[in-house]
């Protein structure tokens, strides 16, 4: 399945128990994660079910993640701050879910010495449709809980931290391919008049006493560049109408032979009907 864009899962600052997630933190899980070495799964509000049934069953992997600094309004100021982008694996549960306009949030779990390296890593990726709890009023209210934080039971390790939810974008990333040809022939076509738009052009040589031909000094060819639009969409209009009416054209070659066939077939187990003989040779009136 094809994979979502980077988006934003974390940046520096509060978690969920009152935490602070370091710079460093961001900086050691975007050169450290790999799939290889622990992949980490999505789940909903921080709940790893046993079942593979919905809700609480698993809506994906983290394919891959970064960081990027990016600019935040905080109390009315604009802050730069390290953020740590992540780009999914999904399944169709979980686009089913987005497309539905539900749990359109994420909250990651992260240990800050993951496997015994001293350094931190991504080790869970919550979606959630609750962003003030996990974010904003839980982050105040966990902070005072202490050992009564809600979210302490949902933690793979006490010391992991659980940070505050972030707005997701979950869109599938294309393969950079347009679906069609004729798409491709256009860009291809628009790529090359951009080129020679931004290259200075090299006038034609022409014969000694040929007078200057009366052209506007912001001529670019806009008339060819124009026919040839027309020729790419054309030709690849016909290319596809022809494969069409192939096509089509098979399907009627098919039809008349079975019909063809099914006439001339008796029905299976139906009763014969007695040869006809013809009469005799005498010839019968009735006058």
């Amino acid at each position: 399945m094809a994979k979502t864009r980077f988006f934003r899962i974390a940046v520096e600052g509060g978690t969920t128990d009152g935490r602070v997630i370091e710079r460093a933190w961001i900086e050691q899980m975007a050169a450290g994660y790999n799939t290889l070495t622990y992949t980490a799964s999505i789940n909903c509000e921080h709940i790893r079910g046993y079942s593979p049934d919905a809700p609480f069953n698993s809506y994906g992997t983290v394919a891959a993640v970064k960081s990027e600094e990016v600019e935040l309004t905080i109390n009315g100021k604009k802050e730069m701050r390290l953020a740590l982008l992540a780009q999914l694996d999904p399944n169709d549960q979980l686009l089913t879910v987005n497309r539905a306009k539900q749990k359109l949030f994420t909250s990651c779990e992260i240990s800050p010495n993951f496997g015994g390296t001293g350094k931190a890593g991504l080790v869970g990726l919550a979606i959630t449709d609750n962003p003030a709890s996990l974010g904003t009023e839980m982050l105040e209210f966990a902070s005072k809980a202490g050992a009564a934080n809600p979210f302490s039971a949902r933690k793979q390790d006490a010391a992991n931290v659980i940070t505050a939810a972030s707005e997701a974008e979950i869109v599938l990333e294309g393969d950079g391919t347009d679906p069609s040809s004729l798409f491709a022939s256009i860009r291809g076509m628009f790529d090359a008049f951009t080129a020679k738009m931004a290259a200075p052009g090299k006038s034609a040589e022409t014969p000694p006493g040929t007078p200057p031909a009366n052209t506007p000094a912001n001529d670019n060819d806009l008339a060819g560049f124009a026919r040839q639009i027309g020729d790419t969409v054309t030709n690849a209009i016909s290319t596809y109408a022809r494969v069409n009416d192939a096509a089509v054209k098979k399907i009627g070659d098919d039809l008349a032979a079975l019909t063809g066939r099914l006439s001339s077939t008796e029905t299976p187990n139906a009763p014969l009907r007695k040869l006809s003989t013809g009469g005799g040779t005498t010839v019968v009136t009735d006058c």
